[in-house]
């Protein structure tokens, strides 16, 4: 009697999932789809703002008070133009647009010059609150002296000398004008202040305005 004797089977090594044997692939990139991109902590940082435009302060500040000498010098200029020297008191006419042309004047010249400088902005306010003062000044002097010369001869009969505007400007600013008879009369700046009310000073405020509001806007741009 005959036994079926069987080969024993030999093991087989353990498959891996990937069919016909074969151990499976790893994954291969994907191209086309999404890509993971390294994340750090916190992410970027914001962009920094830009910086304001900057400037040439020495520069801005000499071009401003030549820029404030014109605009009192054409302030006094349209007072003296505007005033009535004909009649026995000479009238002068306030007017506010011209303060605020000096202010913007001068507020331009420091924001074009001087870029995005709070500081210079103040300076731009003095200086445009000074060029009207030396412009309502110096007008008062045109037209003290534009009078003078329409009365002269009652004038030098009275012992008054005609005065260039310069003289009295310069040299009577805070004298007398003249004297007669012993009488003095008062100095420029005393006839110009006397002479003010509510609405020069007003009108002089609104330069300052000005020249900050201008110089602000155009920095900002």
């Amino acid at each position: 009697m005959s036994q079926n004797w069987q080969q024993p089977q030999q093991p087989q090594p353990p498959q891996q999932p990937g069919g016909y044997g074969y151990p499976a692939q790893p994954p291969q990139p994907q191209f086309g789809g999404p890509q993971q991109q390294p994340q750090f902590a916190g992410g970027f940082p914001p962009p920094a703002p830009p910086a304001g435009r900057q400037g040439n302060p020495a520069l801005a500040v000499l071009a401003a008070v030549v820029a404030a000498l014109v605009g009192a010098f054409l302030y006094a200029f349209l007072l003296s133009a505007l005033a009535d020297t004909d009649s026995q008191e000479p009238k002068i006419t306030q007017f506010a647009y011209a303060g605020v042309a000096v202010g913007a004047l001068v507020g331009f010249v420091i924001a074009k010059l001087g870029g995005r400088n709070p500081a210079l902005w103040v300076i731009g306010a003095i200086l445009a609150l000074v060029a009207v003062f030396i412009g309502e000044t110096y007008g008062y002097a045109m037209v003290m002296s534009d009078w003078f010369s329409n009365f002269e001869k009652q004038l030098s009969g009275a012992g008054i000398e005609p005065l260039s505007a310069n003289e009295i400007f310069f040299s009577h600013f805070n004298s007398p004008v003249f004297e007669v008879n012993g009488q003095s009369s008062p100095s420029l700046f005393d006839a110009w202040k006397d002479d003010a009310d509510a609405l020069t000073w007003i009108f002089m405020a609104l330069s300052p305005i000005a020249a900050v509001s201008t110089a602000y806007r155009l920095s900002n741009r």
